[in-house]
Protein backbone atom coordinates (compact mmCIF):
# COMPACT_ATOMS: atom_id res chain seq x y z
CA UNK A 1 0.00 0.00 0.00
CA UNK A 2 1.26 3.47 -0.90
CA UNK A 3 1.58 5.99 1.90
CA UNK A 4 2.62 9.60 2.45
CA UNK A 5 5.21 10.87 -0.05
CA UNK A 6 4.85 7.69 -2.10
CA UNK A 7 1.21 8.56 -2.82
CA UNK A 8 2.15 12.12 -3.77
CA UNK A 9 4.88 10.85 -6.08
CA UNK A 10 2.46 8.36 -7.64
CA UNK A 11 -0.11 11.06 -8.37
CA UNK A 12 2.59 13.43 -9.74
CA UNK A 13 3.92 10.74 -12.06
CA UNK A 14 0.43 9.73 -13.17
CA UNK A 15 -0.54 13.33 -13.87
CA UNK A 16 2.66 13.92 -15.85
CA UNK A 17 1.97 10.82 -17.91
CA UNK A 18 -1.59 11.94 -18.62
CA UNK A 19 -0.32 15.38 -19.69
CA UNK A 20 2.25 13.79 -21.98
CA UNK A 21 -0.31 11.44 -23.58
CA UNK A 22 -2.65 14.36 -24.19
CA UNK A 23 0.12 16.42 -25.79
CA UNK A 24 1.26 13.51 -27.95
CA UNK A 25 -2.29 12.98 -29.18
CA UNK A 26 -2.63 16.69 -29.87
CA UNK A 27 0.54 17.11 -31.95
CA UNK A 28 0.74 13.68 -33.57
CA UNK A 29 -2.91 13.35 -34.45
CA UNK A 30 -2.07 14.89 -37.83
CA UNK A 31 0.36 12.05 -38.60
CA UNK A 32 -0.67 8.57 -39.68
CA UNK A 33 1.61 6.44 -37.48
CA UNK A 34 1.10 2.84 -36.54
CA UNK A 35 3.58 2.98 -33.65
CA UNK A 36 3.67 5.55 -30.82
CA UNK A 37 6.43 8.18 -31.02
CA UNK A 38 8.36 9.64 -28.09
CA UNK A 39 8.12 13.43 -27.95
CA UNK A 40 10.75 15.48 -26.12
CA UNK A 41 11.29 19.18 -25.62
CA UNK A 42 14.19 20.70 -27.54
CA UNK A 43 17.05 21.22 -25.01
CA UNK A 44 18.56 24.06 -27.05
CA UNK A 45 15.96 26.37 -25.49
CA UNK A 46 16.82 28.01 -22.17
CA UNK A 47 13.64 26.88 -20.45
CA UNK A 48 14.45 23.25 -21.23
CA UNK A 49 18.22 23.43 -20.71
CA UNK A 50 17.73 25.06 -17.33
CA UNK A 51 15.48 22.20 -16.20
CA UNK A 52 18.14 19.67 -17.19
CA UNK A 53 20.91 21.43 -15.28
CA UNK A 54 18.74 21.84 -12.21
CA UNK A 55 18.51 18.05 -11.95
CA UNK A 56 21.71 16.92 -10.21
CA UNK A 57 21.96 13.48 -11.82
CA UNK A 58 21.12 14.81 -15.29
CA UNK A 59 23.67 17.63 -14.96
CA UNK A 60 26.38 15.21 -13.78
CA UNK A 61 25.71 12.89 -16.72
CA UNK A 62 25.65 15.76 -19.23
CA UNK A 63 28.88 17.35 -18.00
CA UNK A 64 30.69 14.07 -17.31
CA UNK A 65 29.92 12.71 -20.77
CA UNK A 66 31.12 15.82 -22.57
CA UNK A 67 34.29 16.09 -20.45
CA UNK A 68 34.84 12.30 -20.45
CA UNK A 69 35.28 12.23 -16.69
CA UNK A 70 33.47 11.21 -13.51
CA UNK A 71 31.61 14.03 -11.77
CA UNK A 72 31.53 13.44 -8.02
CA UNK A 73 29.69 16.60 -7.02
CA UNK A 74 28.19 19.76 -8.52
CA UNK A 75 27.34 22.97 -6.73
CA UNK A 76 25.66 25.75 -8.79
CA UNK A 77 27.27 29.15 -8.33
CA UNK A 78 26.02 31.78 -10.84
CA UNK A 79 23.24 31.95 -13.43
CA UNK A 80 22.11 34.22 -16.22
CA UNK A 81 19.25 33.64 -18.62
CA UNK A 82 18.36 34.81 -22.08
CA UNK A 83 16.35 38.02 -22.15
CA UNK A 84 16.55 41.75 -22.70
CA UNK A 85 17.65 44.11 -19.96
CA UNK A 86 15.05 46.89 -19.92
CA UNK A 87 17.55 49.38 -18.47
CA UNK A 88 20.47 48.77 -20.84
CA UNK A 89 18.79 47.10 -23.80
CA UNK A 90 21.52 44.44 -23.79
CA UNK A 91 20.75 40.88 -24.84
CA UNK A 92 21.93 38.16 -22.49
CA UNK A 93 22.50 34.46 -22.99
CA UNK A 94 22.02 31.44 -20.80
CA UNK A 95 24.87 30.78 -18.43
CA UNK A 96 25.25 28.49 -15.44
CA UNK A 97 28.42 27.85 -13.47
CA UNK A 98 29.24 25.00 -11.13
CA UNK A 99 31.89 24.31 -8.54
CA UNK A 100 32.65 20.66 -9.26
CA UNK A 101 34.66 17.74 -7.94
CA UNK A 102 35.70 15.62 -10.91
CA UNK A 103 37.98 12.66 -11.59
CA UNK A 104 39.88 12.60 -14.89
CA UNK A 105 41.99 9.82 -16.39
CA UNK A 106 45.00 12.13 -16.72
CA UNK A 107 44.97 14.09 -13.44
CA UNK A 108 42.78 12.16 -11.03
CA UNK A 109 40.52 14.01 -8.57
CA UNK A 110 40.45 17.80 -8.61
CA UNK A 111 38.18 20.78 -7.93
CA UNK A 112 37.27 22.92 -10.94
CA UNK A 113 34.81 25.57 -12.07
CA UNK A 114 32.52 24.33 -14.85
CA UNK A 115 31.25 27.24 -16.91
CA UNK A 116 28.20 26.24 -18.97
CA UNK A 117 27.19 28.69 -21.67
CA UNK A 118 24.64 28.35 -24.43
CA UNK A 119 24.09 30.75 -27.29
CA UNK A 120 22.16 31.04 -30.53
CA UNK A 121 24.31 33.57 -32.41
CA UNK A 122 27.94 34.39 -33.14
CA UNK A 123 27.69 37.82 -31.52
CA UNK A 124 27.58 36.11 -28.11
CA UNK A 125 31.29 35.30 -28.35
CA UNK A 126 31.98 38.76 -26.93
CA UNK A 127 29.78 37.99 -23.95
CA UNK A 128 31.72 34.76 -23.43
CA UNK A 129 34.92 36.76 -23.12
CA UNK A 130 33.34 39.06 -20.53
CA UNK A 131 32.28 36.10 -18.40
CA UNK A 132 35.70 34.46 -18.68
CA UNK A 133 37.38 37.67 -17.52
CA UNK A 134 35.05 37.76 -14.53
CA UNK A 135 35.70 34.09 -13.69
CA UNK A 136 39.47 34.54 -13.87
CA UNK A 137 39.15 37.45 -11.48
CA UNK A 138 36.95 35.62 -8.97
CA UNK A 139 37.85 31.92 -9.25
CA UNK A 140 40.40 30.14 -7.05
CA UNK A 141 40.18 26.95 -9.13
CA UNK A 142 40.95 25.97 -12.75
CA UNK A 143 38.16 26.79 -15.22
CA UNK A 144 36.61 24.44 -17.77
CA UNK A 145 34.19 25.98 -20.28
CA UNK A 146 31.42 24.14 -22.11
CA UNK A 147 29.72 25.99 -24.97
CA UNK A 148 26.45 24.72 -26.43
CA UNK A 149 26.06 26.56 -29.74
CA UNK A 150 23.02 27.02 -31.93
CA UNK A 151 25.21 28.11 -34.86
CA UNK A 152 28.19 26.70 -36.74
CA UNK A 153 31.83 27.55 -36.29
CA UNK A 154 34.42 26.84 -38.99
CA UNK A 155 35.31 23.53 -37.29
CA UNK A 156 33.61 20.62 -39.06
CA UNK A 157 32.80 18.55 -35.97
CA UNK A 158 29.69 18.38 -33.77
CA UNK A 159 31.78 18.27 -30.60
CA UNK A 160 35.42 19.14 -29.99
CA UNK A 161 37.79 20.38 -27.29
CA UNK A 162 40.38 23.16 -27.45
CA UNK A 163 43.19 22.39 -25.00
CA UNK A 164 46.09 24.69 -24.10
CA UNK A 165 49.48 23.20 -24.86
CA UNK A 166 52.95 24.28 -23.79
CA UNK A 167 56.12 24.82 -25.84
CA UNK A 168 59.70 25.19 -24.61
CA UNK A 169 60.83 28.50 -26.11
CA UNK A 170 64.46 27.36 -26.35
CA UNK A 171 64.06 23.86 -27.78
CA UNK A 172 60.62 24.39 -29.39
CA UNK A 173 59.57 21.03 -27.92
CA UNK A 174 56.10 20.35 -26.53
CA UNK A 175 56.06 20.17 -22.73
CA UNK A 176 54.02 17.93 -20.46
CA UNK A 177 52.86 20.46 -17.85
CA UNK A 178 50.85 19.71 -14.74
CA UNK A 179 51.40 22.84 -12.68
CA UNK A 180 48.67 24.42 -10.54
CA UNK A 181 49.87 27.98 -11.21
CA UNK A 182 49.77 27.47 -14.99
CA UNK A 183 46.46 25.59 -14.67
CA UNK A 184 44.83 28.61 -13.02
CA UNK A 185 45.83 30.86 -15.91
CA UNK A 186 44.79 28.62 -18.80
CA UNK A 187 41.70 26.54 -19.44
CA UNK A 188 40.16 23.82 -21.61
CA UNK A 189 37.12 24.73 -23.69
CA UNK A 190 34.58 22.19 -24.98
CA UNK A 191 32.26 23.02 -27.88
CA UNK A 192 29.02 21.38 -29.00
CA UNK A 193 27.67 22.57 -32.37
CA UNK A 194 24.05 21.43 -32.39
CA UNK A 195 23.58 22.14 -36.10
CA UNK A 196 26.38 19.68 -36.97
CA UNK A 197 25.04 16.75 -34.95
CA UNK A 198 24.28 13.69 -37.10
CA UNK A 199 22.08 10.68 -36.23
CA UNK A 200 24.82 8.44 -34.79
CA UNK A 201 24.25 6.43 -31.62
CA UNK A 202 27.30 4.20 -31.14
CA UNK A 203 29.12 5.88 -28.26
CA UNK A 204 27.91 7.35 -24.99
CA UNK A 205 28.71 10.85 -26.26
CA UNK A 206 26.87 10.32 -29.56
CA UNK A 207 23.79 9.14 -27.68
CA UNK A 208 23.88 12.24 -25.48
CA UNK A 209 24.34 14.53 -28.48
CA UNK A 210 21.33 12.93 -30.15
CA UNK A 211 18.97 14.79 -27.81
CA UNK A 212 20.47 18.07 -29.10
CA UNK A 213 20.12 17.14 -32.78
CA UNK A 214 18.15 19.90 -34.49
CA UNK A 215 15.86 17.69 -36.58
CA UNK A 216 12.50 15.87 -36.51
CA UNK A 217 10.60 18.91 -35.29
CA UNK A 218 6.85 18.79 -34.88
CA UNK A 219 5.11 21.26 -37.15
CA UNK A 220 6.55 24.75 -37.65
CA UNK A 221 7.73 25.07 -34.05
CA UNK A 222 11.19 23.89 -33.03
CA UNK A 223 10.35 23.64 -29.34
CA UNK A 224 9.48 19.92 -29.47
CA UNK A 225 10.67 17.03 -31.60
CA UNK A 226 10.21 13.32 -32.18
CA UNK A 227 12.83 11.10 -30.55
CA UNK A 228 12.85 7.55 -31.93
CA UNK A 229 16.01 6.19 -30.32
CA UNK A 230 15.78 3.21 -27.97
CA UNK A 231 17.39 4.38 -24.73
CA UNK A 232 19.11 1.70 -22.65
CA UNK A 233 21.46 3.86 -20.56
CA UNK A 234 19.78 4.62 -17.21
CA UNK A 235 21.28 8.13 -16.92
CA UNK A 236 20.39 9.12 -20.47
CA UNK A 237 16.89 7.73 -19.90
CA UNK A 238 16.51 10.14 -16.98
CA UNK A 239 17.36 13.07 -19.24
CA UNK A 240 14.92 11.86 -21.89
CA UNK A 241 12.21 11.48 -19.24
CA UNK A 242 12.75 15.07 -18.12
CA UNK A 243 12.49 16.31 -21.70
CA UNK A 244 9.43 14.14 -22.22
CA UNK A 245 7.74 15.61 -19.16
CA UNK A 246 8.54 19.18 -20.28
CA UNK A 247 7.06 18.47 -23.70
CA UNK A 248 3.78 17.48 -22.10
CA UNK A 249 3.58 20.27 -19.52
CA UNK A 250 1.28 23.01 -20.78
CA UNK A 251 2.81 25.78 -18.64
CA UNK A 252 6.36 24.99 -19.78
CA UNK A 253 5.25 24.77 -23.39
CA UNK A 254 3.85 28.30 -23.10
CA UNK A 255 7.26 29.45 -21.82
CA UNK A 256 8.96 27.69 -24.73
CA UNK A 257 6.69 29.39 -27.22
CA UNK A 258 7.47 32.79 -25.69
CA UNK A 259 11.19 32.05 -25.93
CA UNK A 260 10.83 30.94 -29.54
CA UNK A 261 8.97 34.17 -30.35
CA UNK A 262 11.80 36.14 -28.73
CA UNK A 263 14.46 34.23 -30.71
CA UNK A 264 12.60 34.89 -33.96
CA UNK A 265 12.53 38.58 -33.09
CA UNK A 266 16.29 38.53 -32.46
CA UNK A 267 16.88 36.67 -35.75
CA UNK A 268 14.79 39.17 -37.70
CA UNK A 269 16.54 42.08 -36.00
CA UNK A 270 20.16 40.89 -35.91
CA UNK A 271 20.31 37.81 -38.17
CA UNK A 272 21.74 39.57 -41.24
CA UNK A 273 24.28 41.41 -39.09
CA UNK A 274 25.34 38.13 -37.46
CA UNK A 275 25.87 36.47 -40.82
CA UNK A 276 27.80 39.49 -42.07
CA UNK A 277 29.94 39.36 -38.93
CA UNK A 278 30.55 35.62 -39.42
CA UNK A 279 31.57 36.21 -43.04
CA UNK A 280 33.95 38.99 -42.00
CA UNK A 281 35.49 36.75 -39.37
CA UNK A 282 35.97 33.98 -41.94
CA UNK A 283 37.52 36.44 -44.40
CA UNK A 284 39.92 37.74 -41.76
CA UNK A 285 40.82 34.17 -40.78
CA UNK A 286 41.54 33.29 -44.42
CA UNK A 287 43.74 36.37 -44.80
CA UNK A 288 45.55 35.54 -41.57
CA UNK A 289 46.15 31.99 -42.83
CA UNK A 290 47.44 33.33 -46.15
CA UNK A 291 49.81 35.72 -44.35
CA UNK A 292 50.94 32.88 -42.07
CA UNK A 293 51.69 30.70 -45.09
CA UNK A 294 53.58 33.57 -46.71
CA UNK A 295 55.57 34.12 -43.51
CA UNK A 296 56.36 30.40 -43.38
CA UNK A 297 57.54 30.48 -47.00
CA UNK A 298 59.78 33.49 -46.29
CA UNK A 299 61.11 31.80 -43.16
CA UNK A 300 61.94 28.66 -45.15
CA UNK A 301 63.69 30.80 -47.79
CA UNK A 302 65.68 32.61 -45.09
CA UNK A 303 66.67 29.27 -43.58
CA UNK A 304 67.79 27.97 -46.99
CA UNK A 305 69.87 31.13 -47.57
CA UNK A 306 71.38 30.84 -44.11
CA UNK A 307 72.31 27.22 -44.75
CA UNK A 308 73.87 28.18 -48.09
CA UNK A 309 75.86 30.99 -46.46
CA UNK A 310 77.06 28.56 -43.83
CA UNK A 311 78.14 26.09 -46.54
CA UNK A 312 80.09 28.85 -48.34
CA UNK A 313 81.82 29.84 -45.09
CA UNK A 314 82.70 26.24 -44.30
CA UNK A 315 84.06 25.69 -47.82
CA UNK A 316 86.20 28.84 -47.65
CA UNK A 317 87.60 27.78 -44.26
CA UNK A 318 88.53 24.42 -45.74
CA UNK A 319 90.25 26.17 -48.68
CA UNK A 320 92.16 28.43 -46.29
CA UNK A 321 93.36 25.42 -44.31
CA UNK A 322 94.41 23.69 -47.54
CA UNK A 323 96.18 26.83 -48.76
CA UNK A 324 98.17 27.03 -45.50
CA UNK A 325 99.17 23.39 -45.90
CA UNK A 326 100.22 23.89 -49.55
CA UNK A 327 102.18 27.05 -48.65
CA UNK A 328 104.07 25.21 -45.92
CA UNK A 329 105.09 22.66 -48.57
CA UNK A 330 106.43 25.49 -50.81
CA UNK A 331 103.81 24.93 -53.52
CA UNK A 332 103.81 27.94 -55.91
CA UNK A 333 101.23 30.58 -55.06
CA UNK A 334 99.72 30.45 -58.56
CA UNK A 335 99.18 26.70 -58.19
CA UNK A 336 97.62 27.13 -54.72
CA UNK A 337 95.25 29.76 -56.12
CA UNK A 338 94.20 27.38 -58.90
CA UNK A 339 93.57 24.53 -56.44
CA UNK A 340 91.67 26.54 -53.77
CA UNK A 341 90.12 29.36 -55.77
CA UNK A 342 91.63 31.89 -53.33
CA UNK A 343 93.27 35.07 -54.68
CA UNK A 344 97.07 35.20 -54.50
CA UNK A 345 96.91 38.35 -52.32
CA UNK A 346 94.93 36.45 -49.65
CA UNK A 347 97.24 33.43 -49.84
CA UNK A 348 100.32 35.69 -49.28
CA UNK A 349 98.80 36.89 -45.97
CA UNK A 350 98.50 33.33 -44.60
Amino acid sequence: MLKGNAIKFYHLTANAHVLYLAFREEVLGQYDRKEPQMIIANPIYDVTFKRLLENDRAAKFLIGTILDCEVLSLKPSTREHTGENKDTGQLTLFRMDFSAEIVTKEEGAKTVIIEMQKAHALRDVYRFREYLAFEYKESKFPIISIYILGFNLSVDSPAFVARPYYIDLLTKEKLDVNDSFVGHLTHNAYFVQTLRIKPKYNTRLEKLLSIFEQANFIGDSKTSKIYDIAVEDRELLEIVNILQYIAGDRKTRDELEKEEYYLRYVENTFGDKDRELAENIRTIAEKDNALAEKDNALAEKDNALAEKDEEIINLKNKNLDAAKEFKSLNVPLEKISQLTGLPIEEIEKL
